[in-house]
């Protein structure tokens, strides 16, 4: 073969390799941008079914009530309440942590971007200085509490139990008003203490020394729910059941109040944990033992936190058994947990309130 037509040969060769390497480029870059597409298409798809999963959890499921449990984490700025504070009872609602003060004898407003008072007007002073209350309906700012305990979610507004005056008040927007009876009266309690609502629009009160639980049904009846217990306090409410904190018989109850229309017997009372001895005991939930537990706080998946105050511990119950809580503030490590009174959930997170501690502390 002379040299002309092996350069032609050559040439040849070179167009075709030249052809195959531009087909297989081209034929990977295809597979890319299509496997790129289909990738597309099944985080799209994807996010549609979540989106739709989250719409349907979000509008049917029982479990999340409001001021029991929202679903996504709010940082309340907790540094904004003042240092006198004295934290009760706390209820999430709308996006805000509303705190009963003892102290002030008002209730706070808590949001991310800081605090203030919801509910109650200055009051006189004792010797020391301490605010006094008293007992007046007026608008937010003018009202009057005597001891406001704890606090919950009702209508379109938010329930306090006023101890020392023995009513349940309702505060709005505009207004503060005593709960009143079929008769037209101030409905009494004899020491209204721990609340807790449901999503049919009904309010559950401790009447601790009346040894009875009361409801508040959304069309205003007020009823004797349970009796014959021991000094019950904390309240907390999840998927049709009640959770009751027996602070004189030291144990957690709970109570199905699927149908709150009618009163319900011992026989319909269960033991959730507690031996009934006052003690300070981990392990297997009937054998457990407190100390004057005086607050409840249910998560969505059932476990129950309970405020141990004697004790001066938070415990958390959960497949048949009690553990110790630990409790810590990374900013402040030195402080430690006194006398925990309140509990509320919020996004996974419990608030736990130190009433003789002056603060609110937040576990994971």
């Amino acid at each position: 073969m002379n040299k002309k037509k092996k350069k032609g040969f050559k040439w040849v060769i070179v167009f075709l390799v030249l052809l195959v390497t531009a087909f297989t480029v081209s034929m990977v870059a295809c597979g890319l941008f299509k496997e790129k597409q289909e990738k597309a298409a099944q985080e799209e798809s994807a996010e549609e079914t979540e989106e739709a999963y989250i719409e349907e959890t979000s509008s049917d499921s029982p479990e999340k009530v409001v001021g029991i449990q929202n679903e996504n984490s709010i940082d309340f700025n907790l540094d904004a309440l003042p240092d006198t504070v004295e934290p009760g009872g706390m209820c999430v609602f709308e996006d805000a942590l509303y705190v009963t003060d003892s102290y002030s004898k008002c209730v706070w407003k808590v949001t991310e971007s800081g605090a203030e008072i919801f509910a109650g007007a200055d009051s006189e002073k004792d010797a020391y200085d301490k605010p006094q209350g008293g007992y007046n309906d007026a608008d937010p700012a003018q009202a009057l509490f005597k001891l406001p305990w704890d606090v919950s979610a009702y209508g379109a507004g938010i329930a306090v139990s006023d101890t020392d005056n023995g009513v349940i008040r309702i505060v709005s927007a505009d207004k503060v008003e005593t709960v009143l009876n079929s008769s037209g009266d101030s409905e009494s309690f004899e020491f209204p203490t721990g609340m807790a609502s449901d999503e049919n629009g009904n309010l559950f009160v401790s009447d601790t020394h009346a040894n009875s639980i009361k409801v508040i049904t959304s069309g205003g009846d007020i009823i004797t729910l349970l009796d014959d217990l021991n000094c019950p306090m904390g309240l907390g409410y999840n998927s049709g059941f009640l959770y009751i904190a027996e602070t004189g018989n030291n144990r957690i109850l709970r109570v199905n109040v699927s149908d709150a229309s009618s009163k319900k017997s011992s026989g319909d009372i269960e033991v959730v944990a507690g031996s009934g001895t006052e003690g300070f005991t981990d392990g297997d939930a009937s054998a457990a033992t407190f100390s004057s537990p005086k607050a409840v706080a249910v998560a969505n998946d059932g476990t129950v936190f309970v405020a141990d105050t004697v004790n001066g511990a938070v415990r958390r119950i959960s497949d048949g058994q009690v553990t110790t809580v630990e409790v810590k503030d990374e900013k402040i490590p030195d402080a430690e947990l006194v006398s925990p009174v309140g509990m509320c959930m919020q996004g996974g997170r419990l608030y736990i309130a130190d009433s003789f501690g002056k603060k609110i502390y937040v576990i994971e």
